[in-house]
């Protein structure tokens, strides 16, 4: 009876220390997963912008990576979108990377790092006003950066200034005219078919190949692919009035084109059986990787993207079958605070609102141990918890962690997923965010 007395009382203690004051005790289990967590984390200082080179020092270990994903648990946290600009501000000024890109439009992009590399702050705001699709990147959060960047540029030699670029293929609003221009420069042959094409490309798009039969729309991309036949036959002709650069780069928006009509016209029609954004996207953060001789790139995307996602086929398994020993990822999480969102109701959205995730996390899960941690922000490499038997066990075991995408319904519950230790080479965990704020 003595030994189940002192026992007890040793696995209370040993509770204790897996709780901050506010806390009730927790099961030992999640006490040993605490407690090894502890072990190994880095902590942080609470504001990002403010991370000391000292504290990024962790990065040194993923910096001989070509490309690093940098992921979010949500598109809306300002602590994730500062917390990313460091990171890259770091790699660049220490470790010689010249490649951003986003999961945002590739034509887009084309059109902001032209203001980017001329280090043209003046433009920044109304680029990202009238030309960016995407709400989650008009923030201040994200503007701060692309102003950043253009202050690095300034004076820097061409091959020395950092690169802005979108990897998404979701739109072909700039895409079909950046082409028709190129191709008109050259005065090509091919001139008239490449512009029938390229309208019907413009117009189709318009209303996602809503009216396109299978045979119909296989039909358009057996001339999108003839077009390709045509660039690559004319390359010299192309190549003399502009450059090889130049060239590539109408061949890779070509490219694009296609890859936003089959995302267009096979979403939903597949039966989930093959992700071809995901698998795009991971192709264009190649084709950038090739087409920069090799430039080390920063990728920013949602957790979900940039993760070893194996059934999924995420844009991150795709690049870690191609570049098995050059990509690492890191995942984003936190436990409360606030973020921006969609609000969804059903099948109703209600509009971009500031959101708040105020209650615990699920007990049990990656953020509740987290949550726990003596550190309120850090980070901790995945291989160091798997090392440990408890963590090991946690991770096969499916232990859950909350993430989102742009929409919320004010379910917690609805957004928590098993978790699996491939996903992500290393976590950087905030236990609250804030609302990343709308450019205005």
């Amino acid at each position: 009876m003595k030994k189940l007395h002192l026992a007890l009382l040793a696995a209370l203690a040993f509770c204790a220390l897996a709780c901050k004051d506010d806390e009730e005790p927790v099961d030992p289990v999640t006490a040993s997963l605490v407690e090894t967590l502890n072990e190994h984390l880095v902590p942080l200082s609470t504001e990002p912008t403010l991370w000391t080179n000292e504290e990024l020092r962790f990065l040194d270990a993923v910096s001989d990576h070509s490309i690093v994903g940098l992921g979010e648990a949500t598109h809306g946290s300002a602590e994730f979108f500062k917390a990313k600009h460091r990171i890259l501000k770091y790699l660049v000024e220490n470790h010689g990377f010249k490649i951003f890109a986003i999961e945002a439009d590739f034509g887009e992009s084309i059109l902001i790092n032209e203001a980017v590399l001329n280090g043209d702050k003046n433009r920044i705001e109304s680029l990202m006003k009238e030309k960016m699709h995407f709400w989650t990147w008009r923030t201040n959060e994200v503007r701060d950066l692309l102003y950043w960047m253009c202050d690095y540029n300034v004076g820097k030699a061409e091959g020395e200034k950092v690169q802005y670029w979108g990897v998404d293929c979701q739109f072909n609003t700039y895409h079909p005219d950046m082409v028709k221009k190129h191709i008109q420069d050259a005065s090509v042959s091919f001139t008239s078919f490449a512009n029938a094409i390229l309208s019907e490309a413009s117009a189709e798009s318009n209303s996602r190949f809503s009216n396109y039969s299978k045979e119909t729309f296989d039909t358009y991309i057996e001339k999108l692919n003839a077009l390709k036949d045509s660039l690559t036959k004319y390359k010299v002709d192309i190549v003399a009035v502009g450059s090889e650069k130049q060239y590539q780069l109408t061949l890779q928006l070509v490219e694009e084109i296609r890859e936003v009509s089959e995302v267009m016209y096979y979403s939903g029609k597949t039966n989930g059986t093959k992700n071809y954004r995901d698998e795009y996207m991971a192709k264009n953060t190649a084709w950038l990787h090739n087409y920069f001789d090799g430039a080390k790139i920063v990728l920013w995307a949602h957790n979900f993207h940039v993760s070893d996602y194996l059934s999924a086929g995420s844009m991150g398994h795709h690049l870690k079958v191609d570049f098995p020993d050059d990509y690492t990822a890191l995942g984003f999480l936190f436990s409360k605070g606030f973020f921006t969102a969609v609000t969804q109701s059903g099948d109703q959205f209600q509009g971009l609102n500031r959101q708040s995730l105020n209650d615990d996390p699920t007990l049990g899960s990656l953020n509740d141990v987290m949550y726990r941690a003596k550190a309120d922000v850090f980070t901790v490499d995945i291989s160091d918890l798997q090392s440990n038997d408890a963590w090991s066990q946690a991770f096969l075991g499916g232990i859950k962690y909350f993430q989102m995408g742009a929409l919320y319904n004010n379910r917690p519950a609805d957004y928590y997923a098993p978790f699996n230790a491939r996903y992500f080479d290393r976590l950087i965990y905030f236990e609250e965010t804030t609302a990343s704020v709308p450019v205005q």
